[in-house]
C-alpha cells in the first residue's frame, strides 16, 4: 500500500511564542463569611442600620446553640458577663459600625460598664488564628470585655450588686442626657444616628432573647428612644426661639439693657418694630387674667426680686381657641398688630445634678410650691411635662413674674450616671518617689526624702 494511501493524522500547529497566553490557574473563593462565623452580615448586605433591614433567619443548628449554650436560660444573668458580652460580639459581627457609629456604641456600652478599650490577639499567630471556630475567634479577638471581678478596676463593671445594678433604661436615659450631646454637638443629624444605633442594638437584644427576665427594662430602654427622638429636636427649637415676645416685652419694659444682650438668647431676633408696651398690656387685656391686669394698669410696677433657680415643668396651659381668634384680629390704629397668642406654664422645684457644683440646688425662692410663667403659644408647643431648667426670674411687685434668663434646659428623661465621673479615671499606683516640695516642684527628681 503506498505511503499516500495511509490515514493522515492532522496535526496541530502552535502559536509563536509572542502570540501565546499564559493559561492562569483557578483558584476556589474562600466563603469570606467563615472568617467572621456563620451568622456574619454578609459583605454586599449594607451595613445592618438600613430603614428596612431585617437580619436573615437562623439555621436551627444556631438558633438551638443560642437557645441552649450562649443564651441559656439556665445560665444565670447574674454572669452578665458571659451572656451580654456574646450578645454584644454577635452584634457587632452582625452590624457594621461605620463612621461615628461604631464611637456612639463604645460610649454607651462605658456607662454600662462594659471595658470596650482595644487589646491585642492575645499572642495568638495568623496561623494559630485560622486554626479557631469562628467562635473562639471571636471570643480572642474581642475588644468589648465584661470583667464581672476586680481584674478590671474601679473603672469598670466588677459584679459587686451593691455598686451596680442591671437597668437598660437608666444607661440609655444616661448616654442621650449627656454622652450624645458632647459627642453630637447638638447637631440633629448626628444625634439621630447615635439614637438610631442604640436603638437597632436594643431591638437586637429582643430579638435574640438575650435576658427575658430583664425584657420590661429593654422595652423601656427602646421607648426613651423614641421620647428623645421627639424630646431634643424640641428642646432646639425652644432655645432658638426664647425668650419669645412676652418676655422681651418684659425685660424692655423693666430693665435698661435689652434681653438680646444675655448669651442665653443669642439666636433669637427682634422683630422689626417691636413696641414692647402694646405686647404687654394686649397680652393681660385678651388673656383671662382680670386680677392681675388691674393690678399692673392701676400702679406703675417694677422689679421686686430676682432670683436664679431650678425648674421642673409640671404643666401646659395653652390659650384657648377663643384666645388664640382674640390674638389674630387684634388692630391698633389701622393695621393689625400681630400680636402671638400667650399661655402659662407652670413650674415647682426641680433639680439638675451633673458633674459640676450646683449652687441652686437647694434653694427655692418663694413660699408657694409652684411658679406659674407667661410664654408665647409657639414656645408652649416645645414644651414637654418634666422638662427642667436652670433661669434666673424677674419679680414685679403686682405679682407678675417672667423670664429673665437661662442657664440650661433639659428633657424630662434626663438622667445624669455616676459611671459619666470615672471617664477619665486611673488606678492609683504606689510611688515611691518624694512628694513635690517648696524646695522642688517637680516631683522629688533628683532629692532624697531628708534634703526637704
Amino acid at each position: 500500500m503506498a505511503e499516500d494511501s495511509k490515514p493522515q493524522i492532522e496535526e496541530h500547529l502552535a502559536l509563536p511564542e509572542s502570540l501565546q497566553g499564559i493559561a492562569k490557574k483557578s483558584r476556589k473563593r474562600k466563603n469570606k463569611n467563615l472568617n467572621r462565623g456563620p451568622t456574619a452580615l454578609p459583605k454586599n448586605r449594607g451595613s445592618g442600620f438600613e430603614e428596612y433591614f431585617a437580619d436573615p433567619p437562623m439555621t436551627p443548628v444556631e438558633a438551638k446553640e443560642e437557645k441552649n449554650e450562649i443564651y441559656s436560660q439556665d445560665l444565670p444573668f447574674a454572669e452578665y458577663d458571659r451572656r451580654m458580652q456574646s450578645c454584644i460580639q454577635r452584634f457587632r459581627s452582625r452590624r457594621r459600625l461605620q463612621g461615628d457609629r461604631g464611637l456612639y456604641f463604645n460610649e454607651y456600652l462605658f456607662l454600662g460598664g462594659v471595658d470596650t478599650t482595644p487589646n491585642t490577639f492575645g499572642g495568638l499567630s495568623q496561623q494559630e488564628m485560622k486554626e479557631l471556630t469562628p467562635a473562639q475567634r471571636r471570643e480572642a479577638t474581642a475588644t468589648d470585655v465584661i470583667w464581672a471581678n476586680s481584674q478590671g478596676g474601679e473603672k469598670f463593671y466588677d459584679g459587686d450588686d451593691e455598686k451596680w445594678s442591671v437597668d437598660f433604661a437608666a444607661v440609655v436615659a444616661g448616654f442621650f442626657s449627656v454622652s450624645l450631646v458632647h459627642l453630637t454637638s447638638f447637631e440633629p443629624k448626628r444625634m439621630e444616628e447615635g439614637i438610631d444605633t442604640i436603638k437597632n442594638f436594643l431591638r437586637y437584644v429582643l430579638q435574640h432573647d438575650v435576658c427575658p427576665e430583664y425584657e420590661d427594662s429593654v422595652k423601656e430602654a427602646l421607648e426613651l428612644c423614641k421620647t428623645a427622638s421627639v424630646e431634643w429636636p424640641m428642646i432646639r427649637r425652644l432655645n432658638a426661639n426664647l425668650p419669645g415676645h412676652f418676655n422681651l416685652a418684659c425685660s424692655e419694659m423693666f430693665y435698661e439693657t435689652s434681653t438680646e444682650e444675655s448669651w442665653s438668647f443669642q439666636t433669637f431676633k427682634r422683630p422689626k418694630g417691636f413696641d414692647p408696651k402694646a405686647v404687654f398690656f394686649a397680652a393681660f387685656a385678651l388673656m383671662d387674667e382680670p386680677e392681675l391686669f388691674e393690678k399692673l394698669s392701676l400702679k406703675e410696677p417694677s422689679i421686686f426680686s430676682e432670683y436664679t433657680c431650678t425648674l421642673e415643668l409640671v404643666e401646659i396651659i395653652r390659650p384657648e381657641e377663643d384666645i388664640v381668634k382674640r390674638f389674630n384680629s387684634l388692630v391698633i390704629g389701622d393695621k393689625a398688630a400681630n400680636h402671638v397668642p400667650v399661655g402659662k406654664a407652670v413650674f415647682k422645684q426641680g433639680f439638675i445634678q451633673d458633674d459640676w457644683e450646683n449652687p441652686w440646688a437647694g434653694e427655692w425662692p418663694v413660699k408657694e410650691d409652684t411658679i406659674t410663667l407667661f410664654f408665647d403659644d409657639a414656645l408652649l408647643a416645645n414644651m414637654m411635662p418634666g422638662l427642667k431648667t436652670v433661669a434666673t426670674i424677674s419679680e414685679l411687685d403686682a405679682g407678675l413674674r417672667f423670664l429673665r434668663s437661662i442657664e440650661m434646659i433639659v428633657p424630662s428623661f434626663y438622667i445624669f450616671l455616676p459611671q459619666e465621673l470615672m471617664r477619665h479615671y486611673k488606678e492609683p499606683r504606689v510611688d515611691n518617689r518624694a512628694a513635690p516640695s517648696t524646695r522642688n516642684a517637680q516631683k522629688g527628681k533628683d532629692l532624697a526624702e531628708d534634703e526637704y
